[in-house]
């Protein structure tokens, strides 16, 4: 019998195949997101699979929630992007957020009826968080928000948006605090969509915050105390990275190794070919090595264990791996893999985010390199 992950994992897949995968060029030539299928998606369930019950979630596990958008990926990337994100800012509201925020927002968003973003970039800010120059000054109404954002994952399309903000302008990352506010409020504005290399499907743009003025309850967890806050909304993001970067991956190696099993050189299917033989073998270990850690992973967020180590140690693997697919399969379609006529040019193209995205794998090497050099002392 099949299992309640199976049948969702299996939805996921038929949604891509039904849905997705007729409209991902339009998509990505348009660079546009379906918001058409934004109610169909909810209705699958897609926005709360893992989350409680009580929330309006289905209750399942986290690897069935991330396998689900892995299958979506292999459809459009920036499909998979949109509830990477919008499930950023769900986990920081539910560890985090008050009781009277929790009850505002949280069904709206577990159910889909709503769509989350989640802010932390600003245009000399992105790895290094605490150079962020928006600012929340607390006054007698509320608080009074200032600044820009950039790089806004689901901006304009959604309608909830969680962002950081500097409350102490001279303690650096002891100075951060997160904030949720919503479209439409007074001061706040939300720029056009960035013209992005890839997941095109994903809307991007930059926020804009002109004393913009909250609620003093819409501070999310106790001031100053933002950076932990964003750095844990952080850590799942990078799990969503590397679900998106599995499926992006087997989507390419399904295009690679079908073109190689067809195609005729030298009399004979490019698959006859050890260097093509070679390229698929790096390309399905590394795969098979990302799906594991991905199991991994999400086996720490179910038992409540931290999990930001291992968050950046797949998404390390992801990026490689994905890039490796991705390489692989423009080299095995030659020319042919070069025209946007075929999908692995595309695939390639989303695939380049996983090495900026949600933590840059230089920093992320940094991560990991000092935890281990401080599993041997």
């Amino acid at each position: 019998m099949i299992t309640k992950s199976e049948d969702m994992i299996q939805r996921g897949r038929e949604f891509t195949e039904k849905y997705i995968k007729p409209i991902a060029k339009e998509l990505d030539e348009n660079n546009r997101f379906p918001m058409e299928l934004k109610d169909d998606m909810a209705s699958e369930g897609f926005f709360g699979i893992h989350y409680p019950k009580e929330y309006g979630g289905l209750g399942l596990d986290a690897y069935t929630a991330y396998a689900t958008n892995a299958e979506l990926a292999k459809g459009s990337a920036g499909i998979s992007l949109l509830f990477t994100v919008h499930w950023m800012a769900v986990d920081t509201i539910i560890k985090y957020g008050s009781d009277e925020i929790k009850e505002k927002y949280l069904r709206d968003l577990v159910t889909g009826k709503k769509i989350a973003a989640y802010s932390l970039s600003e245009f000399h800010a992105g790895s290094d968080a605490s150079a962020i120059k928006t600012t929340a000054e607390k006054v007698e109404e509320g608080w009074l928000l200032n600044g820009a954002k950039y790089f806004c994952t689901n901006g304009g399309i959604a309608d909830i948006y969680v962002l950081t903000c500097k409350t102490d302008v001279e303690k650096g990352t002891n100075g951060i605090s997160v904030f949720i506010l919503e479209k439409g409020q007074d001061g706040f504005n939300i720029g056009p969509y960035n013209n992005k290399m890839g997941c095109r499907s994903s809307a991007t743009t930059s926020l804009f915050l002109n004393n913009c003025l909250i609620p003093q309850g819409n501070i999310i967890g106790a001031e100053n105390e933002g950076f932990k806050m964003s750095m844990y909304g952080l850590c799942g993001g990078r799990v969503g990275m590397s679900a998106m970067g599995i499926g992006i991956a087997e989507a390419t190696l399904d295009e690679a190794a079908t073109y190689a099993n067809k195609r005729i050189a030298f009399g004979k299917p490019l698959s006859k070919l050890f260097s093509v033989q070679e390229m698929i073998s790096d390309s399905y270990v590394k795969l098979q090595a990302s799906k594991l850690l991905l199991k991994m992973v999400c086996g720490k967020i179910d038992s409540g264990e931290n999990f930001a180590f291992e968050s950046s140690v797949a998404k390390l693997s992801a990026a490689d791996m994905v890039n490796t697919a991705c390489h692989n399969a423009v080299q095995i379609f030659g020319g042919h893999g070069y025209m946007k006529d075929n999908n692995v040019e595309r695939f390639a193209r989303d695939g380049r985010l996983m090495d900026i995205g949600v933590g840059s794998s230089e920093v992320l090497k940094m991560v990991v390199g000092s935890t281990v050099l401080n599993m041997y002392k």
